[in-house]
């Protein structure tokens, strides 16, 4: 079993998107996984109850109960993904104390900026194996987006996608479903698929 936990201490980052999309990929590879929605905003319960009974499993908690579901019941599952709440330092800090890997999710914003590497700083004073992901990109590579994913390099080790800003994510959502199911052969498909590579490879989960 392996934990990943997808923070920001910033809202509307596209945690939780991310979360959803990166499940179900790893789902559709034959992946057993949990997502475990720890926000009191619920957007990942939101989504299952759209989705049914489709897989991945999806269960929401509070923070303090998820390190006895994962001694209960983590062992069910060969990757257990957790969306995070914004703004909740004491949630964060015991959700990273059992992370395999914890990926801050980020804008090419200079406030989103600020805060993950507030974030990245902790993680390395505490020795928690991090990873920058960069979402709502522009959709098409710019000088800006170029200046953006340098200076995130600069912060350590940094997802080599981006998720870009693709209507296919919002579409999705409501129905229930991954932008892998619902565009296959879409660009946000494949960038989700090219992101999910990065981290069960990062994870040693495949070949």
């Amino acid at each position: 079993m392996k934990i990943v936990p997808f923070v920001q201490k910033k809202g509307g980052t596209g945690k939780s998107t991310t979360a959803t999309n990166m499940s179900v990929e790893a789902t559709l590879r034959g992946f057993s996984v949990a997502l475990i929605d720890i926000d009191p905003q619920g957007s990942a319960l939101m989504w299952k109850n759209a989705r049914g009974d489709a897989w991945p499993h999806v269960e929401a908690m509070a923070p303090e109960h998820l390190p006895r579901w994962i001694g209960d019941y983590g062992g069910e599952f060969d990757l257990v993904v957790i969306d995070t709440a914004a703004h909740d330092g004491d949630a964060l800090a015991q959700v990273v104390r059992l992370a395999d890997l914890t990926v801050i999710v980020t804008q090419p914003t200079m406030l989103s900026n600020a805060v993950a590497v507030h974030l990245r700083d902790v993680f390395l004073d505490f020795g928690i194996a991090y990873a920058i992901l960069l979402t709502q990109t522009p959709p098409s590579l710019t000088q800006r987006l170029d200046h953006w994913i340098r200076s995130h390099r600069l912060l350590g080790t940094v997802v080599d996608t981006q998720l870009a800003y693709r209507m296919d994510y919002q579409d999705a959502i409501p129905l229930g479903m991954g932008v892998v199911e619902y565009n296959p052969h879409g660009r946000a498909a494949q960038e989700v698929r090219s992101a999910t590579d990065w981290l069960l490879n990062r994870l040693e989960m495949i070949p």
